[in-house]
């Protein structure tokens, strides 16, 4: 069961568009699970992860980021932030965590976030963490030593040309590379997803794939930054169970080594529980392959594991291996 819902942001009254996705009438209801998008697309997307977790119990609540979907001034201002940046981003995501716990009392909070949105939740952590009771962190970026090179191609450009002018620069200099590897497949989103179809309708909707203004991507960089740093981390809820997964094929997290050490920062800052998986075959959109029910059985599986949610009878069932666990992935 759907449901749209809007609020006003704290930070400059931008309408921020959301979307519930509620378990049937006579459902059990476990947790409340909220997600946080990724870059250059929109909260619909989300929908077959939504709506699996919403037959296993679990509400689901989602919105789009500010300079995306829906939560735009006009349909010119996708990829731009309004000034908002980094701390925008998770000020508005907190916004919503307020709304949707006052909506559904009492249920234990997964905190989710894919890609972008996997900084905005960790750096929502930072913070706020006595408010999770789980979190995951998909499709993650490592930590990008060029970082400090690309703020000051970025606040060059704009200097010149204005925050919101639309980087190609900064476009090629931090995804170049990711579709360089896959050159053969004539898409340059090609890294995104395995499967063709998916990254055609990525290619063929104009609320995917519109490039970042400088103002974004200011904002990405406060992200990356944040995200990666060890000052300001209060972690006042050390045994937060914390999961990290991405595709084997990701090029976003560049190699193993990178992926345990992003694994690892957040065992360094002090959280007790965090363990990561690899999806071999998969890339950069898990939640949208081909094989995507195995994503989702593992993420229901570890939150009963956690205790962080019941079972529920019923719901979709996700493929098995011969000894129960589900198939197509490799931990970390």
């Amino acid at each position: 069961m759907q449901r749209g819902f809007t609020i006003q942001s704290k930070v400059d009254g931008l309408m921020l568009d959301g979307l519930v996705v509620e378990p049937e009438e006579g459902v059990q209801r476990t947790a409340l699970l909220q997600l946080s998008h990724g870059m250059s697309e929109y909260k619909e997307r989300y929908l077959p992860f939504m709506e699996f977790m919403a037959e296993h119990g679990i509400v689901c609540v989602i919105h789009d980021h500010r300079g995306h979907g829906k939560s735009v001034k006009s349909e010119q201002d996708l990829g731009f932030m309004y000034g908002a940046g980094g701390a925008g981003l998770v000020e508005d995501l907190f916004q919503v965590t307020v709304w949707a716990k006052k909506e559904y009392p009492d249920l234990p909070f997964i905190l989710m976030g894919h890609s972008m949105g996997s900084l905005v939740v960790r750096t929502y952590a930072k913070e706020h963490d006595r408010e999770l009771d789980a979190l995951i962190v998909c499709g993650s970026p490592s930590k990008n030593y060029l970082r400090p090179l690309g703020a000051a191609v970025g606040h060059a450009e704009a200097a010149v040309l204005g925050d919101e002018h639309r980087s190609n620069l900064l476009e090629a200099m931090s995804f170049g590379s990711f579709a360089a590897r896959f050159a053969d497949e004539k898409s340059r989103f090609a890294w995104c997803c395995s499967d063709p179809e998916v990254v055609r309708e990525y290619e063929e909707n104009p609320l995917c794939g519109f490039t970042f203004s400088d103002d974004a991507f200011f904002a990405l960089n406060d992200l990356l930054k944040e995200t990666y740093g060890f000052h300001g981390w209060h972690c006042t809820n050390r045994k937060l169970p914390v999961l990290f997964l991405s595709g084997g094929d990701d090029p976003c997290y560049v190699n193993v080594r990178r992926f345990k050490k992003s694994i690892d920062h957040m065992r360094l800052i002090g959280y007790r529980n965090v363990r990561g998986k690899l999806y071999p075959g998969m890339r950069h959109e898990i939640l949208n392959e081909k094989e995507k029910y195995r994503v989702y059985g593992d993420v229901w599986k570890w939150l009963k594991r956690e205790k962080v949610v019941e079972n529920v009878e019923g719901g979709s069932t996700p493929p098995q291996t011969s000894d129960g666990v589900p198939a197509g992935s490799s931990g970390v």
